[in-house]
């Protein structure tokens, strides 16, 4: 039988939820599609032939949400109708189409709400690891209703954070989908909104981060350095250690590129000592494959292993293809350190394609190396030679900058000479992952090839 609880029952359902703990884990569920069709599968796994619920509908929350608001206050947990609303609202956004939503957020004064923008940025940050395009999407919607705030009713300078913030998040999601013109242009625009605003350190200090994120894709590096430099100072000012953490994360992942990879292991060290284990689980995933990763650089490949072993719980977490075809990479690295060169094949070969069909090509061409590696070790010199002759026109068509061009057509000469043993591989691997901060480095091939 399919019914409605009244509201007696939701209330009595709610109430054990108070605790700041639950209602964290509330929230995302709520938020989370893949979440929510776990908690569907597990309940329908325990009602047996039960059927399930209708969602509830849209009028006849409003006495109910006050009452869990006045249970969450006596409890002391400050919470506004506004935010109590808002998870509702995101799931009715969520069972329509891209045209619907747009109407709704113009015709239904319900969704000029503060709380509802604050919940689609969230969202559209932690989807841009699934989908950036969603991600995209949520950031849009997000600003589609920071724009509809009224003035009279919120702080002008509190409404241009807010859009800042909206206009940072999709530069990022459209990083992440490789549009970085576009990007550029969104985060222009919040830096003229944040001009507005507050002057607020935190929102400062986010889109500097945010920022820097862009620069090291657009391969000014530099910048990126300085501004995660800034957001750092910023964060610390303002107690956020949390935050700091994670951008020290970013800033030791260009120290190791940059061949730093023992500063890198420092800074990952004191990063740490800044999270919260219980907040920001993908952080904590962050700083650990990158001190892997660095640790996998240095050759201290029995404690890169311990270290990704230790984080698999954590990998298992977040299935995205970002996330899984970095693990892919890594384990690839680990295994060939180890010798076990089948396995590290396998992983690197896999990895290659994900990067290849996703087009994030300087990641594939270092990916590819450390295949060659594989090969090298294993004297497969046609392997090698296959490998090489795919690499070039791959990354000469899709905008490698011209001095790696000049190291993979080495590498393909010294290939075809017999000459790419796993020592000049591994020389190539750093020189490209320096000359990745820094396009204009030169490439300075051996004489003999």
């Amino acid at each position: 039988m399919k019914i409605h609880p009244n509201d007696d029952g939701l209330e009595r359902l709610l109430q054990p939820l108070a605790s700041p703990d639950h209602r964290r884990v509330l929230r995302h569920i709520l938020r989370c599609e893949r979440c929510r069709r776990q908690v569907e599968r597990i309940l329908d796994r325990e009602a047996g032939r039960q059927g399930r619920v209708l969602p509830w509908p849209t009028m006849g929350y409003r006495a109910l949400l006050e009452r869990v608001i006045e249970r969450a206050n006596r409890a002391g947990i400050p919470l506004s109708h506004e935010q109590a609303e808002a998870p509702i609202l995101l799931g009715e956004l969520l069972l329509l189409g891209e045209d619907e939503q747009r109407e709704r957020l113009r015709d239904d004064p319900r969704f000029r709400s503060w709380a509802l923008a604050d919940l689609l940025l969230d969202r559209s940050r932690e989807e841009c690891f699934n989908d950036p395009v969603r991600g995209e999407r949520w950031a849009r919607l997000a600003i589609a209703i920071v724009e509809a705030l009224d003035p009279e009713h919120d702080d002008p300078r509190l409404i241009a954070d807010l859009a800042a913030r909206g206009h940072a998040y999709l530069a990022n999601a459209l990083r992440m989908s490789s549009n970085l013109d576009g990007a550029e242009l969104a985060m222009r625009q919040a830096e003229e909104r944040l001009a507005s605003g507050t002057r607020d350190p935190v929102e400062e200090a986010r889109l500097l981060d945010l920022k820097a994120s862009l620069r090291k894709d657009q391969r000014r590096f530099k910048e990126a350095a300085n501004q995660l430099k800034r957001a750092i100072r910023l964060y610390r000012s303002a107690g956020e250690a949390q935050r700091a953490g994670q951008a020290m994360i970013t800033q030791a992942d260009l120290l190791r590129a940059a061949g730093h990879a023992k500063r890198a292991v420092r800074l990952l060290r004191q990063a740490v000592s800044y999270l919260d284990s219980a907040r920001e689980v993908r952080v904590q995933l962050c700083a650990r494959h990158t001190l892997a990763v660095a640790l996998a650089d240095l050759e201290r490949t029995m404690e890169a292993q311990q270290v990704f072993r230790e984080s698999q719980p954590l990998y298992d977490r977040f299935p995205d293809p970002w996330t899984q075809r970095r693990r892919l990479w890594l384990d690839g690295k680990i295994l060939r350190g180890l010798g076990q060169l089948e396995a590290a094949e396998a992983r690197l070969s896999a990895a290659r394609r994900g990067f290849l069909d996703q087009e994030i090509v300087y990641d594939a061409a270092l990916v590819s190396l450390d295949l060659a590696a594989v090969y090298a070790l294993q004297g497969r010199l046609d392997d090698q030679r296959r490998l090489a002759r795919e690499m070039l026109p791959i990354f000469t068509a899709r905008g490698v900058h011209r001095e790696a061009r000049a190291a993979l057509a080495y590498f393909q000469r010294a290939v075809e000479r017999e000459r790419a043993s796993p020592q000049v591989v591994e020389g190539l691997l750093d020189y490209l992952s320096q000359a990745r901060l820094d396009p204009e480095l030169r490439f300075e091939a051996p004489t003999e090839v």
